[in-house]
């Protein structure tokens, strides 16, 4: 299977031949604590030990994990917008050498293409997705600077409705 891995500073956006694939690397709270630091110490201390801060984390419970009532379908067979934990991710996913290295406890967001209206990557490196069905249709995705080429080129070769 192949897939197209951009990395941004607070999630991981993986192209699938069968879906988009969201990765939160650090919540929202985890974000505030960082810049929290840099706000503090400020200089050239405060972004070295918001850098420390973020690689040990810091201070508070993790979400409580629930067993899922049945295993997460493969890819292929997804038909809606599907969120678990990493540590339930399909086996095809978390084998793949390119898979990130998160922990279990992130959240992981299936978009898969049956689901997809219509997507297209701006000039701002955004990824924006209009799902058929969902209440909230518009999900955008950041990307970094460097990710837009690749994330274009599998999205066409995928066959996933792009706009242009």
């Amino acid at each position: 299977m192949e897939l197209t891995l951009v990395t941004s500073y607070a999630e991981h956006v993986i192209v699938t031949d069968h879906a988009i694939v969201r990765v939160e690397r650090r919540s929202d709270e985890e974000l505030r604590r960082s810049s929290a630091i840099v706000l503090v110490a400020g200089g050239l201390v405060g972004p070295i030990l918001a850098a420390i801060a973020q690689r040990l984390g810091g201070p508070g419970a993790l979400g409580r994990l629930y067993l899922r009532p049945h295993a997460t379908p493969p890819l292929a067979e997804m038909s809606e917008v599907f969120t678990c934990w990493a540590s339930d991710a399909p086996d095809e996913l978390t084998t793949h050498p390119k898979w990130p290295k998160v922990e279990s406890f992130r959240p992981v967001t299936f978009f898969p293409r049956a689901s997809i209206e219509s997507s297209v990557v701006s000039r701002l490196n955004r990824l924006r997705i209009t799902l058929r069905r969902e209440a909230s249709r518009d999900v955008v995705l950041p990307l970094p600077f460097w990710g837009r080429r690749p994330v274009e080129a599998h999205l066409v070769r995928a066959g996933y409705p792009v706009v242009v």
